[in-house]
């Protein structure tokens, strides 16, 4: 008997390969979809960093600025005391004035026992007076030009603290005081040379 080889399908195996068709169509859909969720994923964690190295970076900066502050602040007011200690030793006087002074006593005293010429009051007086007026002045001098320079550099800073401008204008102030009087000592404002007194006239040395 000749039978014709046919493979029939039967509603069930329809069903089966109809069922691993959708399996495979899940698969695949899902494999798609895995990379585009990573990516999503990471994308917030990539700002969350970017936002992170901004914040970190802003209290650096902030603490650099802070830094630059303070030290411009403690020169200032370095400065500002140095310009008030140097108005002080203007009205004062200084161990260097002294010193000074003392020298040019010892070079009167050896210009008069060699004989040499000049007035002696103002060799052993006047000449060591006018040098301790000049150092002072040299000093009352720095003094005003310290406290007034740091003045003027200070008008412009916002961020000036007013001890330091005090300070400074103390200085500046010291200064034109120990100038005043150092022009006065150096021109004998306050108290003229002494004069010595005329030898009194032998008697019978008359014609």
């Amino acid at each position: 008997m000749t039978s014709d080889s046919k493979t029939s399908i039967t509603p069930d195996d329809a069903t089966t390969e109809s069922e691993q068709t959708t399996t495979q169509a899940d698969g695949a859909t899902a494999t798609t979809d895995a990379p585009q969720a990573e990516t999503a994923a990471d994308a917030p964690e990539t700002d969350a960093d970017a936002s992170a190295d901004t914040a970190g970076q802003a209290p650096v900066a902030a603490q650099a600025s802070d830094g630059k502050r303070s030290n411009s602040g403690v020169a200032a007011g370095a400065v500002a005391i140095v310009s008030a200690g140097l108005g002080l030793v203007s009205l004062t006087g200084s161990s260097l004035g002294e010193m000074l002074r003392t020298r040019q006593e010892i070079v009167g005293q050896i210009e008069m026992q060699s004989g040499g010429g000049g007035d002696q009051v103002e060799v052993a007086y006047g000449a060591p007076w006018d040098t301790i007026a000049m150092v002072n002045g040299a000093f009352a001098l720095l003094a005003l030009l310290v406290g007034g320079g740091l003045l003027a550099v200070q008008a412009t800073n916002a961020d000036s603290k007013g001890w330091i401008k005090a300070v400074a204008l103390g200085g500046a102030l010291l200064g034109v005081i120990g100038l005043g009087i150092a022009g006065g000592m150096y021109l004998d404002l306050f108290g003229a040379d002494p004069v010595l007194p005329q030898a009194p006239a032998m008697p019978g040395a008359g014609g």
